[in-house]
């Protein structure tokens, strides 16, 4: 009753963030109309680069799992994946997807560790490349100046060195936590390191956690420098969804260089800010924010996270069916939860 209570809450929290997001709109009726005539051919091709990003991100997986000595097929691991889009859309937190295909895959190998160590390093990298495309498009656009040939804004230049700045220190952070835990001698150093500081023995639990995690694959190169490839390609892939759903709604309105630093953040905003189902009101407040700074106008940042939410919406709905479908047949054959696509 509590968590029916809280998660109602949370909805409540997301619609009215929307709500009030909408009363600081200067044209209303204009900004409804833009989307009602966006181009239906480009926000195909938007829906067509989520969907292919939720796909990729289910290979991905699989190449961890493989490495790890865990055999499942491509389209068993699709269908996990699409429940786990599912959950991420519909829930409070993207944590939840990553729960479901854990939950739902350790039911189906009986290696629940593996498999939660494999969840946890994909989420581990995926963050790092994301933070890497934020730093990369901050830090090229402060060398060479905007695409559109236009000057910064002072505001909006100290803006972009602070995304730099943030997205820099944290991709050299992760990145010099990933070397340390694959070397042995590194690891045990931090540990002592975090046992010694009482100010920092907090986390040392979690740096235990994530260095058993990574135990598996401390010699497997090839899988790591693949699975971190596919999160470059998927960012690409959503930075592409995001530029599209733009260029329906209003043309040239943002660059892909711009859609590019700015995806990351919005994706780790809707992280750490986990107040609604699906990220719902957060993201669209984080889109507004991002594309205002980027001089494309709030009001358009509002529609374009509007539309991707609606997207999103959409691509997952199989994983929902898939996920009903496993849960009918555990009742009926008193097994797991093992979401199947009908034809894999």
């Amino acid at each position: 009753m509590k968590q029916s209570l809280w998660n109602l809450l949370k909805l409540v929290i997301g619609l009215g963030l929307l709500v009030y997001l909408y009363t600081l709109l200067e044209d209303p009726a204009g900004l409804w109309r833009q989307i009602v005539e966006a181009d239906k051919w480009l926000l195909a091709a938007g829906a067509c680069c989520y969907a292919a990003a939720v796909a990729l991100g289910g290979y991905k997986w699989g190449l961890l799992l493989e490495s790890a000595g865990i055999q499942v097929s491509l389209g068993r691991l699709l269908a996990y994946q699409w429940v786990a889009e599912f959950f991420n859309n519909f829930l409070p937190a993207q944590v939840g997807g990553d729960v479901m295909r854990g939950i739902a895959l350790a039911s189906d190998t009986h290696r629940t560790a593996d498999v939660a160590a494999s969840v946890l390093i994909d989420r581990f990298i995926g963050l790092m490349v994301f933070m890497v495309a934020a730093a990369f498009g901050s830090a090229a656009m402060l060398v060479w100046g905007r695409p559109d040939g236009l000057p910064f804004t002072p505001e909006q230049r100290v803006s972009v060195q602070l995304i730099a700045l943030g997205s820099g220190g944290a991709s050299l952070l992760l990145l010099a936590m990933l070397v340390a835990i694959l070397s042995r001698r590194l690891k045990l150093w931090v540990e002592r390191l975090l046992n010694r500081l009482s100010f920092l023995r907090f986390a040392l639990p979690i740096w235990t956690k994530l260095a058993e995690a990574f135990n598996v694959y401390r010699h497997e190169y090839r899988a790591l420098l693949l699975t971190a490839l596919c999160s470059a390609l998927i960012v690409l892939l959503t930075s592409v969804n995001i530029w599209l759903i733009a260029e329906a709604i209003q043309p040239n309105s943002i660059s892909m260089l711009e859609v590019l630093t700015i995806n990351p953040i919005i994706v780790f905003v809707g992280l750490v800010l986990p107040l609604s189902p699906g990220g719902l009101g957060v993201r669209q407040s984080a889109f507004a924010a991002t594309f205002l700074l980027m001089g494309a106008g709030g009001e358009l940042g509002f529609a374009v996270g509007l539309l991707q939410q609606f997207i999103g919406y959409l691509v997952s709905l199989p994983g929902g069916y898939w996920w009903v479908r496993g849960n009918a047949r555990r009742a009926a054959n008193h097994h797991p939860v093992q979401p199947t696509p009908s034809d894999t």
